[in-house]
């Protein structure tokens, strides 16, 4: 996969930083040391910077750092993407769903999720496939919650209250949680690290 705005990547590398301070620091130095012929040393200093930057950006020193900064936000996107899945999570381990049979399928979806978040952490990876189905629970339990609701207004004004959701949805959960526990052993493990990012890659473009 090409890199993205690869001279932006490099201006914000450590290289460039050391080699941006270093042009500083001689023009702090020509401003103080000659003062008011400190004109053109200052524009050798800029003019051999830019030389510098440009000659260092089409090496293959420069391509390392390029392909450092690159790596850099991808584990950092990374892990905001792990860590925005954990938040979801958590807030469906503190949510009361007051039916035991969804209950008992959030327990296996929160041990399953749980498992798989631990996973994506220590490998910095993940699956979007999983993540796909930690965020339909947490659309099931609205659903479940809301229906619940319904119900519960239909039968204080005499209705029937309609037919209980508690089963069918308890099983969709249950479905979610097999499907995150596949996923963490053929998207995760017995993996190599390029392996998992075309994994990522293939499975992002098909959502």
């Amino acid at each position: 996969m090409p890199v993205k705005r690869p001279f932006l990547l490099y201006l914000r590398s450590r290289l460039n930083l050391w080699v941006a301070g270093a042009g500083a620091l001689l023009i702090v130095v020509s401003l103080v040391a000659l003062r008011g012929y400190a004109l053109l040393p200052v524009l050798g200093v800029l003019v051999a910077y830019a030389v510098a930057t440009f000659a260092i950006f089409f090496s293959k020193r420069g391509a390392r750092e390029i392909v450092a900064e690159s790596d850099e936000d991808r584990e950092k996107r990374t892990r905001q993407k792990i860590e925005s899945y954990a938040e979801i999570r958590e807030s469906l381990a503190v949510m009361r769903l007051g039916d035991e049979r969804v209950a008992k399928a959030m327990e296996l979806f929160l041990q399953e999720s749980g498992s798989y978040l631990e996973k994506c952490r220590a490998l910095g990876s993940y699956s979007p496939v999983a993540n796909d189905r930690i965020e339909r629970v947490r659309d099931i339990c609205q659903t479940f919650l809301d229906e619940r609701d319904e119900a519960s207004t239909a039968r204080r004004y005499g209705g029937d209250g309609g037919t209980d959701p508690a089963e069918r949805l308890a099983a969709e959960i249950v479905s979610c949680a097999n499907v995150i526990r596949e996923r963490v052993t053929e998207d995760l493990l017995g993996q190599t690290g390029e392996e998992r990012l075309a994994i990522m890659k293939e499975l992002e473009d098909k959502k």
